[in-house]
């Protein structure tokens, strides 16, 4: 299997094995410390990816639906509904980790709260790294589609084409993840602001995409 090599990053985190208490007293493990970094180091390399179906592992995905407020959609539903539709979708799932935090589905904190609220913790503090370079780019390229359908209905009109029409919003596509791939690396690198970046996407931005063969039992922080 091929992944995006990840830049190490300074933070650091504490996860612990999750339990429960039963009535008996008796601790039962419900999500162990190793799982919690599994977990984040999936998450990291979906969030460099640029959300690349590839990235939403199984293991990412049952965590996303049964802990962080998201429907039971499978995986397959997941990615196309939050990671491959409207601008508007993905931006709301950047924004419920590292933006505002709210549920990009229901809207409050609660998902913030109850079990797992270490791992929760981490997730966002990595999703914040690449919160505003990333919706930048999505802002800016929502604003050029805007931008086509005005010419587009101006040439329609003038030549009086009815039945042909562009979406009202812009799709995330796959150029769309590699320019949020690309635009993570280089945010992670230098820690400023993007602006204007699909205006000066260079040809040759095809080595920093390049992925690399690693040991995917190896974690990249201690604790796994």
């Amino acid at each position: 299997m091929t992944i995006y090599p990840l830049p190490l990053l300074e933070e650091e985190y504490t996860l612990t094995d999750e339990k429960v208490r039963t009535t008996d007293g008796a601790e039962i493990l419900t999500m162990s410390a190793a799982d919690k970094w599994q977990v984040l180091q999936d998450w990291r390399r979906f969030l460099l990816s640029g959300f690349e179906k590839l990235f939403l592992t199984p293991t990412l995905h049952h965590y996303l639906v049964t802990h962080c407020g998201f429907g039971l959609y499978n995986r397959e539903q997941f990615w196309l509904t939050h990671c491959a539709n409207s601008v508007d979708r993905l931006q709301a799932l950047l924004a419920q980790f590292g933006g505002d935090r709210r549920s990009a589905e229901q809207g409050h904190h609660r998902w913030l709260t109850g079990s797992t609220t270490d791992l929760k913790e981490a997730m966002c503090r990595e999703a914040a790294l690449l919160y505003a370079p990333l919706t930048q780019v999505l802002r800016d390229l929502e604003l050029k589609h805007q931008d086509m359908i005005a010419t587009w209905q101006e040439f329609a009109l003038a030549a009086n084409i009815t039945e042909a029409a562009l979406p009202p919003r812009y799709q995330v596509s796959e150029n769309t993840r590699h320019l949020l791939a690309y635009a993570a690396q280089i945010a992670l690198k230098h820690q400023r602001p993007l602006t204007g970046l699909q205006m000066m996407f260079p040809l040759a931005y095809q080595p920093l995409l390049q992925p690399a063969t690693i040991n995917t039992q190896d974690t990249l922080m201690k604790g796994g």
